[in-house]
């Protein structure tokens, strides 16, 4: 099963200590283990554009999002067995001993192959045709979702 994890400081992050930084094993080892799909590292917080569209109006800001408590650092796609060992890759992170690593499972549809990749094949190889971002899509739990006419939709999903 394919899980993404973030790598987040919080309200509670500890002092970042260079001397404990042993990523380059721990890629290592995810790779050697053969779950390592892509990851990568994210450009700080201020450098992050936020997209709404209200009312039918594109609004665009600079930055995080101003009610932001985390910044998400970074991100890799795993394959893993199940979550004990997802859980178990993301505890030998480095982040996880001074900030946070969240697991999340990806969406199977329905009518999706089993056996599809959330990660195509080849695409960590695959030249960039530039800049490449990551797109996160942030709803609140319970929040009101404008409808594509700029009324309320009626459905529970995102």
């Amino acid at each position: 099963m394919e899980y993404a994890l973030f790598y987040a400081e919080g309200a509670d992050a500890l002092p970042y200590v260079p001397a404990d930084d042993n990523v380059g094993e721990w890629v290592d080892d995810v790779e050697a283990r053969g779950v390592s799909e892509y990851g990568e590292r994210l450009r700080p917080e201020q450098d992050a554009t936020t997209v709404r569209v209200r009312g039918g109006e594109l609004l665009v800001a600079d930055g995080p999002f101003s009610e932001s408590k985390e910044s998400i650092g970074g991100f890799d796609v795993i394959d893993a067995r199940d979550l004990d060992e997802a859980i178990e890759i993301a505890s030998r992170h480095p982040v996880a001993s001074f900030g946070r690593v969240e697991i999340r499972p990806f969406v199977r549809w329905p009518d999706a192959d089993p056996d599809a990749r959330i990660v195509p094949a080849g695409f960590a190889e695959r030249p960039a045709q530039g800049r490449r971002y990551l797109m996160l899509v942030v709803v609140e739990p319970g929040g009101e979702r404008a409808a594509a006419d700029g009324g309320s939709a009626e459905d529970d999903g995102p």
